[in-house]
């Protein structure tokens, strides 16, 4: 098709034209000449000896990686593979990142580095950012010898590990005392912001962890817990006196701790009489000891103390209201028992149910007495 005239008497010259855009087309020309004679007077087509064609684009990667999804330490490993060359050869890659605080709304991209390689394929690694919570995602493109660049690729998001929320200690509450010498600690989990599993641990005094994956066995709710779940550990046997116990919860995929929670607490020596049938008289002195002692074990459950309803005072409180300071004193337990045993999912560490024996009228009896001993030992 006709492309030019060139007015001119010269036996040489350049002429700049414009082909299509359409990339890959191949192109040729042919030039003739016509004399001052006449349009009749034409010389035969000259073509020329080479084509030429719009530069096709390098294909860029097919596959574009950023890991670990999740990172604690700042080191993201880019991967990408499955570039396709174009016309030209390849130069090199751009790799450029953008930012977000929620993983919807990015910043706009701006330059990382250079890759000056003609590979179809290659690995780097990169820094991310060290905001907790923060995501970051790439883009490559692939530059060729003529400098044409390609579209670019994005890869999938990063983001900063952020640790669980430390986890909430429902007892025992600091400066509280047990009568148990495997005391109960109740936990629940925080939430984790990355959307990972959690691992509790617990730590008594400067003993080692342990944690609800590997020792089941003291967990009531063991393995992997998500938010929000509710677990109690019990301790292995502790002696009388004061205890510290730590708390905190690890992310699954890294481990990244919690921040700590820190409880003390006191094992007291059971103060109760033995009471043999027939030989002791329960005295004042008894209810008196069994409610300070209930009382303390609600305080460590986090219950508010029990306001008993008649002073007790040796000599003068009438026998014949007793069996009532008993039952009394029986509701402030079974607040408890069901406390613990409504606590969790689980019956693993659950108060045995109590069958109460009966009271009977006057002083209580031994067994009634006993009862309450043994049931302030194990809560």
């Amino acid at each position: 098709m006709a492309l030019a005239i060139v007015n001119t008497s010269a036996t040489s010259s350049i002429l700049n034209v414009s082909p299509p855009a359409t990339r890959g087309h191949y192109r040729r020309f042919r030039i003739r000449t016509r004399g001052t004679a006449g349009e009749d007077f034409y010389s035969g087509w000259t073509i020329t000896s080479n084509t030429v064609r719009k530069n096709i684009l390098p294909i860029p990667p097919t596959i574009f990686a950023a890991n670990p999804p999740i990172y604690e330490v700042n080191t993201i490993n880019l991967s990408w593979s499955g570039t396709v060359p174009g016309t030209s050869s390849i130069k090199q890659y751009v790799i450029q990142q953008a930012t977000s605080i929620d993983g919807l709304n990015w910043s706009a991209y701006e330059a990382l580095t250079t890759v000056i390689t003609n590979a179809t394929s290659g690995t780097l690694q990169v820094n991310a950012s060290q905001v907790a919570g923060r995501y970051t995602r790439y883009r490559i493109s692939v530059t060729d010898a003529l400098d044409a660049v390609s579209a670019y690729v994005v890869s999938n998001a990063v983001k900063k590990n952020s640790p669980p929320v430390a986890p909430i200690v429902d007892c025992p509450m600091s400066g509280n005392f047990t009568y148990n010498a495997t005391p109960r600690f109740m936990i629940t989990t925080g939430i984790e912001p990355d959307g990972q599993t959690q691992i509790v641990e617990v730590r008594i005094d400067s003993g080692s962890w342990q944690n609800s994956v590997d020792n089941p066995e003291r967990f009531s709710v063991s393995g992997y817990l998500g938010n929000g779940v509710k677990t109690i550990y019990q301790a292995e046997p502790l002696s009388v006196g004061n205890h510290t116990v730590t708390f905190r919860c690890l992310d699954s995929d890294i481990e990244s701790a919690s921040i700590e929670v820190v409880r003390t607490f006191t094992i007291l020596a059971l103060p109760f009489e033995i009471i043999t049938p027939n030989v002791t008289h329960v005295k004042a002195a008894h209810i008196q000891t069994i409610r300070t002692a209930v009382n303390r074990v609600r305080s460590y459950y986090n219950l508010s103390p029990m306001t008993w309803k008649e002073e007790i005072i040796a000599g003068k409180t009438t026998i014949k209201n007793w069996p009532f300071h008993i039952v009394e004193i029986r509701k402030a337990i079974d607040s408890i028992i069901l406390m613990v045993n409504s606590f969790d999912s689980s019956q693993a560490f659950d108060i045995p149910p109590v069958t109460w024996l009966p009271i009977g009228t006057g002083r209580p009896k031994a067994d009634v007495m006993q009862q309450i001993h043994d049931l302030i030992q194990i809560m």
